[in-house]
């Protein structure tokens, strides 16, 4: 090779590696900024309240997006359990899979739905004392959470049914829940990265490296 094209030869190395090492740093740049995002919610009037962890590592700030909830769970009276009757329901929902709904990197809410079923059962066959008797008690209870527009909202409704020998049944239903949701980031975790400029030195240090073995050959 001649001489003369060396200094035109490392110019373009050295060229290429600082591009390489540019778009390594902005790639590393993007990335620093993710977090782990934890926010508390709660609905007006107490029907529902909770916690929930969302990464926002994949979220470009464009538009509508949506991101999967990593881990959380919300706390509401609608559940399958009762006071007044022997049902035992859920203690809580995980949100787990639920979708935190963003716009042009705002957090705007929740997107999230569930429900829970419970049901007990007494029978006193005709033979024995106190029979024929039989009761049945079932409790279904649903709710969601979404936005209408700026306002995030929850909802749902949970009923009671009474059966007694055969077809008396008795709908005990509590008034549906409508109720606008606050939510208050509460911390932010810093996602580990690996560190930008360790590609970049690296990649550096060995062009240089080999570079001066090059230079070393062709003056021999």
């Amino acid at each position: 090779m001649s001489h003369k094209l060396l200094p035109r030869l490392g110019s373009a190395i050295a060229s290429t590696i600082l591009s390489l090492f540019s778009g390594v740093s902005l790639v590393g740049v993007d990335k620093a900024q993710a977090a782990f995002l934890t926010y508390n919610f709660q609905a007006d009037g107490g029907e529902a309240s909770g916690v929930f962890k969302v990464d926002n590592s994949s979220l470009r700030g464009i538009d509508f997006e949506g991101i999967a909830v990593s881990e959380g769970r919300l706390n509401t009276y609608l559940t399958a359990s009762s006071q007044s009757y022997p049902l035992k329901g859920k203690d809580y929902y995980d949100l787990a899979g639920a979708t935190a709904l963003f716009y042009q990197g705002d957090f705007l809410g929740l997107q999230a739905s569930g429900g829970d079923y419970a049901s007990t059962e007494f029978n006193i066959p005709a033979d024995e004392l106190g029979g024929p008797y039989y009761y049945k008690y079932q409790a279904t209870a649903s709710w969601w959470m979404d936005n209408n527009g700026p306002v995030s909202l929850f909802g749902g409704y949970k009923e009671v049914i009474l059966t007694f020998n055969g077809d008396s049944i008795v709908d005990r239903s509590t008034p549906p829940a409508y109720a606008a949701v606050s939510y208050t980031l509460v911390n932010t975790e810093a996602e580990a990265v690996p560190e930008p400029l360790t590609a970049g030195a690296a990649a550096l240090a060995l062009a240089g490296l080999s570079w001066l073995k090059h230079k070393k050959k062709m003056a021999a």
